[in-house]
């Protein structure tokens, strides 16, 4: 079963080549807009703290993390993608306008919400095996911490109030644009047709926060996950299973497997992956080669929005356990552990089934 999906899409070698950075400030007490605090002037970082960041970004948006491809869905002349996309390639000038624009259209996206004020840094480069031009708008939320200052004879502590993208920090969101098809604005604007574009959020990842995170991919970056994540999810779903069943391993195994997977169907996390499920579940010599075969298979490698709507009625159906002599049990969709233990068949072909219940009757 084949899935047809777009290219895989690297992030590997990130350059930047601009940065800006502006501050949004929460709603005010009564409610009302406070407008964010803009720059004039392009930021120059020393080149380690510019490969920090560059390191951050791929971290956050690539191939092994949550990063989630999304779709374009608002392109009206005034909505991010308009804005950013002409930016991408803009002078100097025109890329500090763009991006005060995008600092005002944040402001008023959050508005609405008790989302806490922050930085929004709008960085500009090229990205990808291909070099590829994009725009990133990545909004981060301060948090306050200590440096050590290490003398001759003492090491002290400073106290610093505003510290942003630290290496264990989550709090921030990265909304990503890059230019596949280079071709210049018609009468009706950009063509999405012509970009991807791509999202991190620490909210998206975590349980049952989703519509916390909303009014940034969606109010102000005007996107939404892909039409496809309903299909996504069956494949993630058939194809795992596919591979459980072909893999080289004991039976019993595979019971814990397939249970592992109806599990992380029916949790409460927003978003699934290739990678996380591999390490959660899989042993290290069964990693890569789940990795290689859905990658043949044509799954995303990167993390996908979980939509079980096709699956539902799997992942509740009664569970049928079926051995070779046509016998088969059934058991409710819970944890199979809960109702059974099935020990491997040994040399005579025997398995021992350990029932947690006693006998009713037949139907």
């Amino acid at each position: 079963m084949s899935v047809p999906q777009k290219a895989q899409f690297g992030f590997e070698g990130l350059a930047i080549e601009r940065i800006i950075v502006h501050r949004i400030y929460a709603r005010g007490p009564d409610k009302q807009l406070k407008e964010s605090k803009c720059s004039s002037k392009l930021i120059k970082l020393e080149q380690e703290a510019l490969d920090a960041l560059q390191m951050r970004i791929t971290e956050a948006l690539g191939n092994k993390s949550h990063g989630i491809e999304m779709t374009i869905k608002e392109v009206g002349e005034s909505s991010f993608f308009q804005v950013a996309a002409s930016a991408i390639q803009a002078s100097d000038e025109n890329f500090i306008a763009a991006t005060k624009t995008l600092a005002d259209k944040l402001s008023k996206a959050q508005l609405n919400t008790t989302a806490p004020g922050g930085m929004l840094a709008i960085i500009n480069g090229r990205v990808g095996k291909n070099s590829l031009p994009f725009l990133a708008a990545i909004k981060a939320e301060p948090q306050d911490g200590f440096r050590a200052d290490e003398k001759e004879d003492q090491v002290n502590m400073e106290y610093i109030a505003e510290l942003l993208l630290t290496s264990t920090q989550r709090l921030y969101k990265i909304g990503l644009l890059t230019e596949i098809a280079s071709k210049p604005a018609d009468a009706e604007g950009h063509h999405a047709s012509n970009y991807r574009t791509f999202l991190f959020d620490h909210l998206m990842t975590a349980t049952e926060t989703r519509l916390a995170a909303m009014y940034f991919y969606s109010g102000f970056l005007g996107m939404d996950t892909q039409a496809s994540s309903k299909k996504l999810t069956q494949d993630f779903f058939e194809l795992t299973r596919s591979f459980i069943d072909t893999s080289q391993i004991k039976d019993g195994e595979k019971i814990d497997l397939h249970e592992a997977l109806r599990s992380e169907l029916r949790s409460q996390e927003a978003t699934i992956s290739v990678a996380a499920f591999g390490v959660k579940h899989f042993p290290n010599d069964m990693r890569k080669k789940y990795e290689v075969f859905m990658q043949g298979k044509g799954f995303p490698q990167n993390a996908v929005n979980k939509d079980t709507d096709y699956i539902h009625a799997k992942l509740r159906r009664r569970r049928n356990y079926i051995f070779t002599n046509g016998v088969s049990i059934s058991t409710p969709p819970e944890k199979a552990e809960n109702y059974l233990q099935i020990e491997p068949a040994g040399a005579d072909g025997i398995t021992i089934v350990r029932i947690k219940a006693s006998f009713k009757g037949q139907e």
